[in-house]
Formats: structure tokens, C-alpha cells, sequence
């Protein structure tokens, strides 16, 4: 005979799962745990394990010290990433739209269907909508895209902070906006590969058309928005 107290551990653990990702529904969380490899043959030990791992990457609750952390929000419907001591906060609902980017200090502890709070390093508090969605993840050591090729890109996303306020998102296309006297400059780019990318460097593009490289301007910084899970 199994053990009957560890039943109120693996319910606990599952309830912080479902806590993180509340918009799931029974089922559809079931099918996100199989996805993670539990099936009716797995063990409590196996099942505990894939559920920790699920809450490690989408945790209930966060502060400050949980970033690199990516959030999706409503009114508005926003994305916003903090990560290297930077906020950026994209639209959600107009990706067109130039990123802007700012240093942080702090923010309050907040999950999904709390309000996100993030002070600047001027102590502004920027309220940044109710968060549906996060998700931790790891963005590596490396801040240089030299070499990157555009069918490897997955559903990884990077800002490039340029000289002169112009910034560029990089994933499937390369969307580069520069700011003109009163307006937006916006142009998206089918790229192939980035031939220079790395604070300092001039951001560098070979075309997917051919020709002559693209030069979109001195980068500042490289910061990761998105990064995908490795099979």
C-alpha cells in the first residue's frame, strides 16, 4: 500500500501549477503536463518533478529578484520584459509600435490577476496592467547576435537598443523603428543572417533578398524578450 500522505503534497504541488497559469482549464493543463512527459504510467515521484519544473517557469507569484521575466498584462494589453535591470514594454495588441525601454528599481510582488508595478530608477511607479501570463527564463551570457541565422531564430525575440533612440526587435523579420522630429519611423526586414550585432558594433543584416548588407545603427544593447524552450 502506497503512502496516503503524499497525496496532499502532489495536490499542493499541482494547485501552485494551476495558480500560475489560471486561464487554463482542468483539461488544458493536463494537457500541458503531457506535453512535459506525464502519463498514467508515471510515477508520484516523476509527476512531482514535472509539476515543480511547470511551476519554476510559471510561477504563481514573483518580485524583483525572480527576473529575467517576460509578462503578459491586460487594460492594457501589453508584454513586458525585465531583464539586465532594464524594463521594455512592448504592445501586445499593436506590435507596430515602437518599444520603449527604461531602468528599473524595483517592482511589487505580483502574479496572474494582480497588478503589475514596476518603480524606475527616478522612483516613478509605471502601472503596467493586471498580468494574465509569466513566464521566468533564462537568457544565457552571451549579448551578441553575430552569426545568428534567421531559421534559427524559433520563438526567440531580442531588442536592439540603437545610438540615437532607434531600436530593432529581432525574430522571424527584423522590425526597426527610428524616431523622426515628430513621428515613428517603422520598417520591417527579411533578413537571412546578422552579421554584426553586439554593444558598441554597428547592428549589421545580410538581406534574405541578397545584395548588400543593411546597417541599421551603433547598438547600445542587446536584451532577450523571449526564449524558447529546448526541446
Amino acid at each position: 500500500m502506497q503512502d496516503p500522505t503524499r497525496i496532499p503534497k502532489i495536490l499542493a504541488a499541482l494547485q501552485e501549477v494551476w495558480e500560475g497559469q489560471p486561464d487554463l482549464s482542468l483539461g488544458q493543463l493536463f494537457g500541458v503536463l503531457g506535453n512535459r512527459g506525464l502519463g498514467w504510467d508515471s510515477t508520484d515521484a516523476e509527476a512531482l518533478a514535472v509539476l515543480q519544473q511547470v511551476s519554476q517557469e510559471h510561477p504563481s507569484l514573483v518580485d524583483d529578484t525572480s527576473a529575467p521575466i517576460t509578462f503578459t498584462t491586460v487594460e492594457p494589453h501589453l508584454q513586458v520584459t525585465l531583464v539586465d535591470g532594464n524594463v521594455v514594454v512592448r504592445s501586445a495588441a499593436h506590435p507596430g509600435r515602437m518599444p520603449s525601454v527604461w531602468r528599473y528599481a524595483s517592482m511589487r510582488r505580483t502574479g496572474p490577476g494582480l497588478p503589475l508595478v514596476v518603480t524606475d530608477v527616478e522612483g516613478v511607479e509605471h502601472r503596467l496592467g493586471i498580468v494574465r501570463h509569466l513566464k521566468l527564463f533564462a537568457p544565457g551570457e552571451s549579448r551578441s547576435l553575430a552569426g545568428l541565422l534567421q531559421d534559427s531564430v524559433g520563438g526567440n525575440r531580442w531588442l536592439v537598443a540603437l545610438e540615437d533612440g532607434a531600436r530593432a526587435v529581432v525574430g522571424s523579420r527584423i522590425r526597426h523603428w527610428v524616431q523622426a522630429r515628430r513621428d515613428v519611423d517603422v520598417d520591417t526586414f527579411a533578413w537571412a543572417r546578422i552579421l554584426q550585432c553586439e554593444a558598441g558594433a554597428d547592428m549589421t543584416i545580410a538581406p534574405a533578398s541578397g545584395g548588400e548588407p543593411v546597417v541599421l545603427g551603433r547598438v547600445t544593447a542587446v536584451l532577450p524578450l523571449e526564449v524558447q524552450e529546448e526541446a
